[in-house]
């Protein structure tokens, strides 16, 4: 059962098409589970998957056309290379940042936190005596020239320094950023 030179020819060519159409899968994959810095851990949950969907495709060539079987039984190492370089690329080019801010209500001290990858906000009440002070956390979403803060309790938003719709107070709040 020798392999002829024709045949070699295909299986790169083939091997270079499901290369190509992993690292554009892969790419378009981690472009929307858009991974943050915090899920470094998360990778190895889509890994196994990777690994799977390579193996059982591997498998059921492998009963058609045991040449090419190799390839895909090859591609669960290339794949998982591949995904794992465009994970830590993603992270590496989505930087973790936070903005604060400080404002006070009636004697009483917050900070309003915005994070940037992934867009999460979180409104703190400075309580000296106390180490857990979240009021509230939730997602913002820019719209227009402001952003608009939703959580599970209210919505508010933020422009030009200002915070409105704040519970606490409905009132427009002037914030200081913190440096």
């Amino acid at each position: 059962m020798k392999i002829t030179k024709s045949e070699i020819k295909i299986l790169l060519g083939i091997g270079v098409l499901i290369l190509l159409f992993d690292i554009l899968l892969m790419k378009y994959w981690i472009s929307t589970i858009k991974p943050d810095p915090f899920m470094s851990i998360g990778v190895e949950s889509y890994r196994p998957r990777i690994f799977g969907i390579n193996i059982l495709i591997g498998i059921i060539v492998f009963f058609r056309n045991k040449r090419l079987s190799i390839l895909f039984f090859i591609n669960t190492i290339v794949c998982y290379w591949i995904f794992s370089f465009f994970w830590n690329s993603w992270i590496e080019n989505h930087p973790y940042s936070v903005t604060e801010y400080e404002f006070k209500i009636e004697n009483r001290n917050f900070i309003l936190n915005l994070e940037k990858n992934p867009y999460y906000f979180g409104i703190d009440e400075i309580i000296p005596e106390s180490k857990d002070s979240n009021l509230t956390i939730g997602m913002y979403e820019k719209v227009g020239d402001s952003l608009k803060l939703t959580s599970l309790q209210e919505t508010m938003y933020f422009y030009k320094d200002h915070l409105i719709g704040f519970s606490i107070s409905p009132n427009k709040i002037e914030l200081n950023k913190i440096e």
